[in-house]
């Protein structure tokens, strides 16, 4: 119920993020905290096991040169280097959201209460709430809170100032980042708050399918909206700028996709997950649009059955050429992955291939439903030679410490090697840009277990067994 992490923004414009849906933290039981500089560069990372229960995915900045990260049960105070410099464990292992406010103190909302205390836990003021709480802003005076319906007013002791209706509030709803005053999204839109609270509807979001606002920003004239939506069973993050009016980009896309599914068959790899389905396809993408369409993301998922850290998928990212209204762009995958480490008696039989289109613009598409489509197949045993990477190897293996990783060279530049344990946490990886056919792997720091290798070029990908054994 704690969400899945936090983003804050530090006074040197950099950022502060700490969460369970960073890579394979979820597989815990540690939470990864970073704090990035404003360019982006990782200025450091720590890695912080919770007391009891849940993972670190909440943060809050101070005003004072910390910041702080809770769990469930647990709040912790770190400096801009990352030093602890104050936590407590909560009586109650109920903590919802933490925010700072003042100089030395938080508010957090435990249960159905707020406390504001100090960076050791030493309670300063509390008051009763309600089990609804959203979100909450401290504008240097006062405490505003998103909950039961309305914004609710505190003062800096927690004395309650007052109630504002705020009929469209829901889950995803949040006080919104901005230089110059107090607003608010809903679902339905972007709100302004007044200095006691009361909301004004400003613009609604412009539509698209199953939308949901989760965030945004208003600086000066302008509205950065973020959120997800789901066109034709995908799911697709959407990031859009607005005018303070709310008037959005025109676009006139209107792409359709098209599948051509040449021949599936499923090869064996071995080990625990021996079988991997995979086909030869091409896509078709249709301009219905009045204008010249100039570029298309083309994405093919590939299922994998077994817990992994990364979601594959086949894409084509085409930019530079010019798709006249009406024209019909071929968009050949070749032989891709369809779905990875079956069992035999998943080997064969009916799947399901399907494909994905987004406009240059993305979701700005005035008929969005044909912009997925999906084939129905049937799988049979073989084996495609051309599309074995049959130079790839591993020696030694079993390994010791070091092992050399040959013949990279067919897979083309740039090439990523990842190196998963037992759970798919990713332990090892190389990324290697130019041109190389050999790569030695240093896994001296590794436990002796069986371990997955996943390889990554421009042709093609393979994956193999890799067993560390030490005497």
């Amino acid at each position: 119920g704690q969400g899945y992490g936090d983003v804050v923004l530090l006074p040197d414009s950099g950022l502060l993020h700490v969460g369970a849906s960073d890579g394979c933290d979820y597989l815990g039981p540690e939470s990864r905290v970073r704090r990035y500089a404003a360019d982006g560069a990782v200025l450091w990372e720590r890695m912080i096991t919770p007391q009891f229960t849940g993972l670190v995915t909440m943060a809050a900045n101070g005003s004072i040169g910390l910041v702080a990260v809770a769990s469930q049960d647990s709040v912790y105070v770190m400096d801009m280097d990352g030093n602890l410099a104050g936590g407590f464990l909560a009586q109650d292992s109920n903590i919802k959201k933490i925010l700072w406010v003042g100089d030395s103190s938080l508010v957090i909302v435990m249960g159905t209460e707020l406390h504001r205390v100090n960076i050791v836990g030493i309670e300063l003021a509390s008051a009763t709430i309600g089990s609804t709480v959203i979100d909450m802003h401290w504008n240097g005076q006062d405490l505003f809170v998103l909950a039961n319906y309305g914004v609710r007013l505190f003062s800096a002791n927690l004395s309650p100032l007052g109630i504002a209706a705020f009929p469209d509030l829901d889950a995803n709803s949040s006080f919104v980042v901005s230089g110059n005053g107090l607003w608010a999204n809903t679902a339905a839109g972007l709100y302004q708050l007044a200095v006691d609270g009361t909301p004004s509807f400003l613009i609604p979001w412009p539509a698209l399918p199953n939308l949901i606002t989760t965030g945004g920003a208003v600086r000066d004239s302008t509205v950065l909206s973020i959120g997800n939506t789901n066109i034709s069973g995908r799911y697709t993050g959407v990031v859009r700028t607005l005018s303070i009016s709310g008037d959005a980009p025109q676009h006139d896309q209107d792409v359709e996709v098209l599948l051509q599914v040449d021949s599936v068959w499923t090869e064996f790899e071995g080990g625990y997950y021996p079988w991997n389905r995979r086909a030869d396809i091409t896509g078709f993408v249709v301009n219905h649009g009045s204008d010249t369409l100039h570029s298309v993301v083309l994405s093919m998922w590939v299922q994998v059955p077994y817990l992994l850290c990364d979601n594959f998928v086949n894409r084509i990212d085409t930019t530079g050429f010019a798709l006249a209204s009406g024209d019909t762009l071929r968009l050949p995958f070749g032989v891709v992955d369809v779905e990875l480490g079956l069992q035999p008696a998943q080997a064969t039989g009916a799947g399901e291939i399907c494909m994905v289109a987004l406009a240059p613009d993305h979701l700005a598409d005035r008929a969005p439903e044909d912009n997925a489509t999906c084939a129905s197949v049937a799988y049979a045993l073989g084996v495609e030679a051309s599309a074995r990477n049959t130079d790839l190897s591993l020696a030694p293996n079993p390994v010791v410490n070091t092992c050399v990783l040959s013949g990279l060279g067919a897979l083309a530049a740039p090439i990523r090697i990842a190196i998963m344990d037992p759970t798919g946490r990713i332990v090892v990886e190389h990324f290697d840009p130019a041109f190389t056919n050999n790569v030695q792997l240093d896994l001296s720091e590794l436990p002796p277990a069986t371990y997955i290798v996943r390889v990554e070029g421009v042709r093609n990908r393979a994956m193999m067994k890799l067993v560390i054994a030490r005497p």
